[in-house]
């Protein structure tokens, strides 16, 4: 009956988390079986995502070589493999045949487990259920899940709480069963978004930093390190999948322009999703990924929390020394803030004294981060403070945390509505650790700042007395909601079943955009039949000169395509207005149209011999005399540094631009091969070669557009994709290359190498 009796506020919260997440989402519970909340695009690619686990066993060579993309390998690994959703979703999909009915079970999961897992966290700090609900439902209905309504990996961060509260059962009574629930929970969450794997881990750094270092003994750290083993060799095997497919085989990496356009902005604490019904209205900047408004009520409550803890207070402190200092770090830090505003607001600042500059303040990140450290300073000589820190308090912790969290997910180069902000940002330092240079989005990291918070304001309500308790929590609930509450989810029917001709072996949805080719992945859910079209976090390199062929009417890619086998071809009447499209593919050899509806139309083209119109890489390297190119002619050296990440640039392909090859001497030359490397748009759309023994009579060799090479290229080799032209020529010293087409990107060379 005890037991029972205890578990009847748990029953209730969950209730009560169930029943706000059917209200805060709907109309999503109405089409769970045919509905797509929010946008058609990356929910959809989560869709295919959790249906591919149940059609391939996890971690074998087929599960990574899912079939989108097709040929490709390792398609998978191009985005999140959420094998952590696989128990909820799993049984659903397998059970039922329909994925998106898995993918919106997990989607409005996420929200109830959030709750739970808030819960366990706030009744492990606070050991009161009032508290324990509002911790609860400050993370799992934070207005930041709103904004990454769209990502459910982001959104599956419910492991996070739970992994904290069983760390911090540990700490109290030292039982293994915490420490062991601690190591599953991080693996899980892990699993559940490689994010998190990563930004979770750092949140633990620092809590064993404030409540183990110190405080526990060998055995103690020697038991949480074993439970530890068993999820690093579950995780180990995934992380070794990404660097082979994504390192060895493709070498993706996300560029650090790419990494600072999805940091944080300090004025995104003012930055809410339009979506939200109370507060879309507020934006100060307009940054990807970046709406980090908390809430009103969830600050509301830490600030109630940091000031009922009386931090400021000095009473009983005899006057000496250290309330001098504090007194020395205030006026510091005003100068500072001063400092730092001088060059927002005015640009470049100095200060002369008798012609000789005293001081000088071109950016605003050197004062911010000199004024950071004073402040921390200051409040490390605050006599509660420092008793707060000696006695491991929770609130000093999750406050301290929350901050760090928050500058980690301003990125590498911190900013302040728009303008630096700090001086060697600390996740500058995190880029310097394995995997943390491959993140395109630091500010997710936010979600460890809302898990602080929210622990801030379940030992906020813990500090409530009295008869008005009860319409306190009932108002920071209330308030909690309103914040976080969105105007009505929007909600896509599911595309119609559009199927391939039967028995076909791979599938080509036209046209391939990435709007369709999201779609394209849906169909693949209801069929399983390998896709050439992709949506993914990464493209295939040989994704966009496929493209260039196909809306080319280029028939050399039908049959690249038809050399692996019979090829079903899926076209959407409503984006082929004109028809082209259909003629395109009609009148390739041996077409046959299958099936005609108001809506679409499909082909069959049936397989065809090998295509060998573009040879691969084959011959020994010749030495190259002397590189001359106009424009960038200095630039030219860098298609010999043996780096594939550095290149010679023709720029934009709207003007001529030109690259002439000087050989040691005369010879014969089989192949003239420029690499693209990871500049696989740059290829140039007409390309004239033409070689020469004496600079000044010259042959033509090449003149035409490249995309089939590039294609082929990619496929060969897509680290460094070659674009093989046949030569065959002898007495060939001198080798020049004129780009004469017109396109939206550079023509670049990354390498380039001419064989015998």
């Amino acid at each position: 009956m005890n037991r029972l009796r205890s578990t009847r506020p748990l029953l209730a919260a969950a209730t009560a988390y169930v029943a706000l997440t059917i209200a805060y989402s709907w109309p999503v519970p109405r089409h769970l079986v045919d509905g797509i909340p929010h946008d058609p695009w990356d929910p959809v690619l989560n869709t295919w995502i959790l249906w591919w686990t149940t059609r391939a066993v996890p971690l074998t060579a087929h599960w990574w070589n899912a079939p989108i993309f097709y040929p490709a390998t390792g398609a998978l690994a191009f985005s999140e493999h959420l094998l952590g959703l696989a128990p909820l979703t799993a049984p659903v999909i397998a059970l039922t045949h329909n994925a998106l009915l898995g993918y919106n079970v997990a989607l409005l999961s996420t929200y109830v487990l959030s709750g739970l897992g808030g819960y366990f966290l706030g009744h492990t700090l606070t050991r009161r259920d009032d508290a324990a609900f509002v911790c609860g439902i400050a993370f799992a209905f934070a207005p930041y899940r709103l904004a990454q309504l769209p990502h459910v990996q982001v959104l599956s961060s419910f492991w996070t709480p739970v992994c904290l509260a069983a760390l911090h059962r540990y700490d109290r009574d030292g039982s293994a069963k915490w420490a062991a629930l601690a190591a599953v929970a991080w693996m899980m969450q892990g699993l559940a978004c490689g994010y998190y794997l990563l930004f979770l881990s750092v949140l633990l750094v620092l809590w064993f930093a404030w409540f183990a270092i110190g405080r526990w003994p060998a055995r103690k750290f020697t038991t949480a390190v074993a439970w530890w083993i068993l999820p690093l060799l579950v995780i180990a095997p995934i992380l070794l999948g990404y660097q082979h497919v994504l390192v060895d085989t493709y070498d993706f990496r996300r560029g650090l322009a790419e990494i600072r356009a999805f940091s944080a902005d300090v004025g995104s604490l003012l930055t809410a999703t339009n979506e939200l019904r109370l507060w879309g209205w507020l934006h100060v900047i307009d940054r990807p990924e970046s709406e980090l408004f908390p809430g009103a009520t969830i600050v509301a409550l830490s600030v109630f929390a940091v000031f009922a803890a009386r931090p400021l207070t000095t009473s009983g402190e005899v006057p000496g020394v250290r309330s001098w200092l504090r007194r020395g770090l205030a006026a510091l830090f005003l100068l500072l803030l001063i400092a730092a505003a001088l060059p927002i607001y005015y640009g470049s600042w100095r200060a002369t004294l008798g012609g000789v500059r005293v001081v000088s303040i071109a950016r605003a990140d050197m004062p911010v981060t000199l004024a950071l450290f004073t402040s921390l300073a200051w409040l490390s000589l605050l006599p509660r403070v420092a008793a707060a820190a000696r006695a491991r308090r929770p609130l000093l912790f999750y406050g301290v945390a929350a901050v760090a969290t928050w500058v980690f997910a301003l990125g590498p180069d911190p900013l302040f509505f728009s303008h630096p902000a700090l001086h060697q940002a600390p996740y500058g330092w995190l880029m310097r650790l394995p995997a943390f240079d491959s993140l395109r989005v630091p500010a997710r990291f936010w979600m460890m700042t809302i898990v602080c918070l929210s622990a801030i304001a379940a030992l906020a309500i813990e500090r409530l007395r009295g008869r008005t308790r009860p319409a306190i929590v009932a108002a920071a609930t209330a308030g909690l909601l309103l914040d976080g509450w969105p105007r009505t989810i929007a909600v896509y029917p599911a595309p119609d079943y559009r199927p391939a001709p039967a028995g076909v072996s791979a599938r080509l949805d036209l046209p391939s955009t990435d709007d369709s080719d999201a779609a394209a992945l849906y169909q693949q859910t209801l069929e399983d039949v390998p896709l050439y079209n992709g949506y993914s976090g990464y493209a295939a390199p040989h994704v966009y000169a496929m493209r260039a062929l196909l809306d080319g009417h280029d028939p050399a890619v039908l049959k690249a395509m038809t050399a692996r086998g019979s090829l079903g071809v899926v076209i959407d009447r409503t984006a082929d207005g004109d028809g082209a499209l259909q003629k395109f593919v009609a009148a390739y050899p041996g077409a046959t149209l299958e099936q005609s509806h108001p809506a679409w139309v499909s082909y069959r083209l049936p397989a065809g011999p090998p295509d060998d119109s573009v040879p691969d890489v084959h011959g020994e390297s010749l030495a190259i005399e002397s590189l001359d190119a106009f424009p960038s002619a200095p630039h030219a050296s860098r298609t010999q540094d043996a780096n594939m990440r550095t290149r010679w640039s023709g720029g934009v392909q709207h003007t001529a631009a030109d690259f002439t090859v000087e050989l040691h001497a005369p010879g014969h030359v089989a192949q003239f091969v420029p690499y693209l490397g990871e500049f696989w748009t740059d290829f140039p759309q007409r390309l004239l070669i033409e070689v020469s023994s004496d600079g000044k009579a010259w042959q033509t060799v090449f003149d035409g557009p490249t995309a089939l090479q590039t294609y082929y290229g990619a496929l060969r080799h897509p680290k460094e994709v070659p674009l093989v032209f046949p030569i065959d020529r002898d007495n060939v010293r001198f080798i020049r290359m004129k780009q004469l087409g017109w396109g939206a990107h550079d023509w670049s060379i990354a390498e380039l190498r001419v064989l015998q």
